[in-house]
């Protein structure tokens, strides 16, 4: 079972176990945690670095506790991490503004009108659906709906154009369907 699918609140919080399970999944070695001891020994903090695959998540602050809450935490940072480049990942989400100095500079993105057919649409929004929720399914979800189903109209867009474009390249035509 994927770790996505895994009920978060059925592990009692154990978000390393969670990221042990990511990282078997996907063929990586073992996270690593390795911490560093703030604050005093009757009140400690921990400041953690996870290691996991090729990358490397340091936390910025210290976590007061014990060194198994902070390494808990560590693990949920990460996982939220991971949840959010996959997102983005998937709904192919590109910055419209590049920093320069103080200023922002404004890229326009330019979109050719597309006709296709709707069962194409349909059958890409079906796929965009499967993928979003597949990242992330509803009961973790953080986001809102209409959040969700802006990614999901970006997805389903980007498929059929990729689509479009593949089939372009190929001489291949889609026959009009009249609905």
């Amino acid at each position: 079972m994927p770790v996505w699918d895994v009920d978060i609140a059925k592990t009692d919080g154990n978000y390393k176990g969670l990221l042990i399970e990511y990282c078997q999944e996907r063929g990586l070695s073992q996270p690593r945690f390795s911490e560093t001891q703030h604050g005093t020994p009757d009140a400690p903090s921990w400041k953690v670095t996870v290691h996991y695959g090729d990358r490397i998540h340091e936390m910025s602050d210290p976590i007061p506790g014990s060194k198994k809450e902070a390494h808990q935490f560590a693990a949920k940072q990460v996982l939220d991490t991971i949840t959010e480049n996959r997102e983005r990942l998937l709904t192919d989400e590109v910055e419209t503004q590049d920093n320069i100095g103080q200023e922002s500079v404004e890229v326009p993105v330019v979109i050719e009108p597309l006709e296709v057919a709707l069962p194409l649409i349909t059958s890409a929004m079906a796929i965009a659906n499967e993928r979003l929720s597949a990242s992330q399914p509803s009961r973790y979800r953080s986001i809102s709906d209409a959040e969700f189903s802006r990614k999901l109209a970006q997805l389903t867009m980007q498929i059929v154009r990729d689509l479009a474009k593949v089939a372009d390249e190929a001489n291949i035509e889609f026959p009009d369907v009249d609905v």
